[in-house]
């Protein structure tokens, strides 16, 4: 299926919330508790994303989301770039609706992301993984990141995790991915 992608609006808060919240619950059931997953996540990513995309403006950040040819939001990522000296623009979120995952969408969204920072950028790309979650790993690993810096993620859910960051050093790489 063909997917539109086009630049995070205001307008897109609750969907993203929405489409975050779906995602957990399929990537996360049997990692993050159940209760949080059946009845707070939802309101958790609302309150997140109205905050991030209808407050005050992240002045360098930007989303970018995948919509199917009926208008239907079935993924997104968001990026603050130049987040950390050293690993460098951060991908704060990536997500496929699971019921487009292995089709793509994730590898256009990654290269969607590089052209929108600049294919001439030198700075590295980076995002966090939870160390449970195989499925993404194997997807990041495919698209050639560096899995560095093992770590715990902030409370969420009531839990903090196992992660890897997940690095790519010359994001260029990713224009290649096939």
């Amino acid at each position: 299926m063909a997917a539109t992608l086009r630049a995070m609006t205001p307008a897109d808060a609750d969907a993203v919330a929405l489409l975050h919240a779906t995602s957990w619950r399929s990537a996360y059931r049997g990692i993050v508790p159940d209760s949080f997953l059946d009845h707070d996540v939802f309101a958790d990513r609302q309150t997140v994303w109205r905050e991030r995309l209808q407050g005050p403006a992240t002045a360098s950040a930007f989303g970018v989301v995948a919509e199917d040819a009926s208008g239907q939001m079935i993924g997104f990522a968001y990026v603050l770039p130049g987040h950390e000296a050293e690993c460098g623009t951060l991908i704060d979120n990536l997500h496929v609706h699971p019921d487009h995952k292995g089709g793509g969408l994730g590898r256009r969204l990654l290269q969607a992301v590089v052209r929108e920072l600049g294919t001439d950028s030198t700075e590295p790309l980076h995002l966090w993984v939870l160390d449970q979650n195989e499925p993404a790993k194997r997807f990041y690993a495919r698209m050639g990141a560096e899995f560095i810096d093992p770590g715990t993620t902030p409370p969420f859910g009531g839990v903090c995790l196992p992660e890897w960051r997940c690095i790519w050093r010359d994001p260029s790489t990713l224009l290649e991915s096939a």
